[in-house]
């Protein structure tokens, strides 16, 4: 910010020099407070994406002074009979257009923070689960049925996740062991695929995401990939839980449409994310921008 503000001296330095004798129209502090907050974002703009020519030249925002209805002769001269003044200081207009930027981007932060949480809150009452299971214990060949899940997604698309724990001990003779998750068409196309190599040693949690295509008809899950003759085998998998999470405008939609809840945050509706009937219940939530009073995300 420092070397902006010393090429912002500059360039106001550059303007003041410039000195016509026809007359003006003066600019109002407030609004020069107001022109000099673009005048910076027009510099942070132009930082990320440089304009050939002229850099700094007091020209490059005569579009942007336009649209407050002045020109760069207006601008100059204002800032040439204001600093006349002994009342005037550049640094207040600086120090306001600074608060003026401040207070719009925490505005725009706090509207970020509740469509997240509107966002979240949506794909938590969508998010489906598939398939749980607290115990799986490979200790043999005979635990092969235990080795290889096939789950089925029955039309469901969006993002398919898997967590669990696992625990492969010292006792398993078995050297580079993974798990594979894949996704497969009815033709038995891979449509998605993870792999995690497992490790000996403590209780290891493990989890992961999956893009899911409207034509993956199932999910498959092996665990150790153990070879056709392996050794002393001694892997196991706790707190499985496959869940199936749909695209946000589908989650949208099922909030609404099918909960026919209407979401708020304090005493404002949002009305964008609800199906607008009079028998729709309000989904209340508390406000993301305040401390949480209790553990519930919602209240019913």
């Amino acid at each position: 910010m420092g070397s902006r503000i010393l090429r912002w001296t500059i360039l106001i330095g550059v303007a003041l020099t410039v000195f016509a004798c026809k007359g003006y129209k003066q600019i109002p502090e407030e609004t020069l407070v107001d022109i000099f907050k673009d005048m910076y974002e027009l510099n942070a703009y132009l930082d990320k994406h440089p304009v050939r020519g002229a850099r700094d030249s007091i020209d490059l925002y005569e579009p942007l002074l336009a649209e407050y209805g002045y020109t760069t002769e207006d601008f100059t001269r204002t800032l040439t009979e204001a600093t006349r003044r002994k009342s005037f200081r550049l640094t207040d207009i600086v120090d306001g257009a600074i608060a003026k930027m401040e207070m719009e981007r925490e505005g725009i932060d706090r509207e970020l923070r509740i469509v997240e949480r509107i966002d979240s809150t949506a794909l938590a009452y969508s998010t489906r689960e598939l398939l749980r299971d607290s115990l799986i214990t490979i200790r043999s060949m005979a635990d092969s049925a235990s080795m290889r899940l096939v789950v089925p997604l029955d039309g469901q698309y969006g993002r398919i996740g898997i967590d669990y724990y696992y625990t492969l001990d010292s006792l398993d003779r078995n050297d580079n062991l993974q798990n594979r998750h894949a996704l497969y068409t009815a033709e038995g196309r891979t449509r998605g695929s993870a792999v995690q190599r497992l490790y000996k040693g403590n209780r290891r949690l493990y989890t992961t995401t999956l893009p899911c295509s409207e034509d993956a008809v199932e999910l498959e899950i092996t665990f150790g990939n153990y070879p056709d003759r392996p050794k002393r085998m001694h892997l196991t998998i706790d707190s499985l839980v496959v869940t199936c999470q749909p695209p946000l405008s589908q989650a949208y939609e099922l909030l609404s449409y099918t909960y026919r809840y209407r979401l708020m945050i304090g005493d404002r509706e949002y009305k964008t994310f609800y199906y607008d009937e009079e028998n729709s219940r309000p989904l209340r939530f508390p406000s993301p921008l305040l401390p949480p009073q209790c553990d519930s995300l919602v209240e019913r």
